[in-house]
């Protein structure tokens, strides 16, 4: 079975409270096109990211919903969310923004600043994903996030912005189609993933603090030393190695 392509089916919304809530609605009204179906929004007006936190969603920046049948081995759960910030970030250098990084796991950010975050929640037999890309809008100044303009010194088009993370975004979805049939046949091959997130992410050699919800106290403190072929991440802290297959990192350094 080959997996529908990503982006088939747009739809665009000047408005709306929440993307999520939208998107839950029209896999219910037209389940059968849902696969790979994008909400673009032009203003998120109650958006809001990890653990209910506000996001600033105002009308300049890319405001998508991607609904995506659960249709993946679940050992691919945690590249699928390497893989949406990995097609962000090719996306958003391919426009110019080449000192961008990708953080462990889908947050992109330039010399600290936040510039895009992606939320992925199952729901029924679907995984729904919110991205949000500060593109041509201004952040609150009390937050330390930054927009593509910001960086550039230009504005960019959002329709070629979402054309490139798709092309992106479609490629990556095939391989992981490619490598859950290696799962299932017991073929070796490599993983173009985890060598692209060694490419475009800067979590690796940093001391981080670790957290599945990084506003809270108790976490751990330790450095990045490694990622494996399920995206899990590694820390060495006090002598000992630990995984960690979700959660949020801080960079301490």
């Amino acid at each position: 079975m080959v997996p529908l392509i990503i982006g088939e089916e747009i739809w665009y919304y000047p408005s709306l409270d929440r993307g999520m809530d939208k998107a839950k609605e029209l896999i219910e009204l037209y389940p059968r096109t849902a696969h790979g179906r994008i909400l673009w929004i032009g203003e998120v007006l109650k958006a809001k990211g990890r653990f209910q936190r506000r996001w600033y969603a105002k009308k300049g920046g890319l405001w998508l919903v991607i609904t995506l049948y659960d249709e993946l081995l679940p050992e691919r759960e945690g590249l699928l969310g390497i893989a949406v910030g990995l097609a962000l970030t090719r996306a958003v250098r391919t426009v110019g923004g080449e000192r961008v990084f990708l953080k462990w796991i889908n947050d992109l950010h330039y010399q600290g600043r936040k510039l895009a975050g992606v939320l992925m929640e199952r729901w029924k037999d679907w995984i729904i994903i919110g991205i949000g890309i500060n593109v041509n809008n201004n952040p609150p100044a009390h937050l330390p996030a930054i927009s593509l303009k910001e960086i550039i010194k230009k504005e960019v088009s959002l329709k070629e912005l979402l054309a490139l993370f798709i092309k992106y975004f479609n490629s990556y979805y095939q391989i992981l189609w490619t490598l859950d049939l290696d799962l299932y046949y017991g073929e070796a091959l490599s993983n173009p993933i985890i060598e692209d997130f060694k490419k475009y992410s800067d979590t690796l050699g940093r001391c981080v603090y670790y957290h599945y919800n990084t506003d809270e106290e108790g976490g751990l403190i330790g450095n990045a030393i490694s990622i494996d072929s399920k995206g899990a991440l590694f820390l060495e802290s006090e002598g000992e190695i630990i995984k960690v297959n979700t959660g949020e990192i801080l960079y301490l350094s």
